[in-house]
Order: structure tokens, then C-alpha cells, then sequence
């Protein structure tokens, strides 16, 4: 998952080719929540390339989420379409939460990253990254200069299971773990 703007836009896809004459295009979900994307939202597109400046702000016509498919209100042909090619989708944090219901024991991303790593009330790092390998979400936590200067690595993955966490309290911005200090020791 990937953030821009000081947490204010979060990536839901990358723009794909061009479907038909009217301006469709298929839209590559990386977003756990694509019931979110739907009509009247704004998206900010955006080129992956860091010293690029091009930025769209566009406002979803339709999506049909059997296919990827989204059309635009402001691109009405298959030339404004094109010029969209390859550009990644962000949606505001805004909307995301507000059209993204979580069940008990849910958590956005976004929300956990910044979050301390305590196990057995030694502090041993910060979330500083989420990624998903198979079908596990693994938090890439950032060593505490406290362990890091006892000669253990600067980084390392936590799996976000019930083996390995056993609470998240974003209120105290604090994931309380068990059996990650062994990660970091044989990292």
C-alpha cells in the first residue's frame, strides 16, 4: 500500500488500457475495499514517475467492478482516455474511511503505520510500512535505536496473524505482539 501527500491520498489502482470509444478504462484494483469505488467519487491520477508533475483530479461516472471497468465524467472519448494510460489511482483518506465500513478487529493500513511494536513492554520498533506477501499482510517495522545499537538489524517483518499479534490499540497508537523479538534476533 502506498501513501501520498502526508497520508492524505491512499492508492486503490493503476490505469490500464483503453475499453471501447467512450472513454472506458480498466482500472487495476491493488484496494482491499473496491465496493468504495463508486459513482461521484473523486480520484486523483497521478504518474508513478517521482519527478513527474502530472495530476488529475476526475470524478467516477460508473465502475463495473465484474470487469474494472470506469468511466470518467470529464473524459468522453477514447483520446482523452488514452492520455490516462499507466497513471495510479488515489482516493482521498477522507472517503476511503467514509466508504469503507471495518469490521471488529479491522484496521486500515494507513491508521497502523507510525504504531510502536511492544512485546513484553519492551518497545522493539515502529510500523513504518504494510506490504501483503500471498495472502498475509506483514508490518515492516523500523528497529528501535535501542536494539538497533545492540547490533540487531535496522528493519524486519512482523506477520500480521493472531500467532504473532496479540492486540492492536490504534488509540495508543501501540501493537502489542508475541514472539517478534525471535523475528528480529534471526533477521
Amino acid at each position: 500500500m502506498k501513501i501520498q501527500d502526508n497520508y492524505s491520498l491512499i492508492e486503490i489502482g493503476k490505469i490500464g488500457k483503453t475499453i471501447g470509444l467512450n472513454g472506458g478504462l480498466k482500472l487495476h484494483l491493488v484496494t482491499d475495499f473496491p465496493q468504495s469505488i463508486q459513482e461521484n467519487l473523486e480520484l486523483t491520477l497521478k504518474s508513478s514517475q517521482k519527478h513527474s508533475s502530472l495530476c488529475h483530479t476526475l470524478t467516477i461516472k460508473s465502475f463495473n467492478p465484474q470487469n474494472s471497468i470506469v468511466f470518467f465524467k470529464e473524459i468522453e472519448n477514447i483520446d482523452q482516455a488514452k492520455t490516462l494510460c499507466n497513471l495510479i489511482a488515489y482516493a482521498s483518506l477522507e472517503d476511503t474511511k467514509k466508504l469503507c465500513p471495518l469490521k471488529t478487529d479491522e484496521y486500515f493500513w494507513f491508521d497502523m503505520i507510525g504504531c510502536e511494536i511492544i512485546e513484553d513492554k519492551e518497545m522493539l520498533g515502529e510500523v513504518d510500512g504494510i506490504e501483503r506477501i500471498g495472502s498475509t499482510d506483514y508490518l515492516l517495522v523500523k528497529t528501535s535505536e535501542k536494539l538497533k545499537s545492540q547490533g540487531l538489524p535496522k528493519t524486519f517483518m512482523i506477520p500480521y496473524i493472531e500467532y504473532f499479534i496479540s492486540k492492536t490499540s490504534l488509540e495508543e497508537k501501540t501493537i502489542f505482539a508475541k514472539g517478534a523479538k525471535a523475528i528480529l534476533e534471526a533477521s
